[in-house]
């Protein structure tokens, strides 16, 4: 297997992926995906890292506390009806390992609905 790893565009990983427009905020659509050659395995760069500022505005937050068990997804899907923002929950707290589930009763901070455009955009811009 060649080690030359192919990047792909947008636009390629929506059809690759078959993703529909209504996966706008899945991290396939917001980060580069790259492929060995010759592999059927897609992955994503995790050097790339997004770093938002600790004195942040928390009037565009709901905070939040987990139960035991609560895997990211489900908290992602209590606060926006979707399991697709569980990233950007894990980003904005500064979770490195999203593998582990948090313990009951951690803090979160949640960004509000009205607030997920705006953040997703500073993001693509940023990268």
């Amino acid at each position: 297997m060649s080690s030359e790893a192919i990047k792909y565009n947008k636009y390629e990983v929506e059809m690759l992926l078959k993703l529909s427009k209504s996966q706008e905020f899945k991290l396939e659509r917001i980060f580069d995906v790259y492929k060995q050659r010759e592999s059927k395995h897609f992955y994503y760069n995790i050097f790339n890292t997004i770093n938002f500022p600790d004195n942040m505005n928390t009037s565009i937050f709901d905070v939040y506390y987990t139960k035991a068990e609560e895997p990211w997804t489900l908290i992602s899907y209590k606060h926006f009806g979707r399991i697709d923002l569980w990233w950007l929950i894990a980003c904005l707290n500064k979770v490195k390992n999203t593998f582990i589930l948090p313990q009951a009763g951690t803090r979160l901070l949640i960004p509000t609905g009205e607030t997920i455009r705006t953040i997703i955009d500073e993001i693509k811009a940023k990268i």
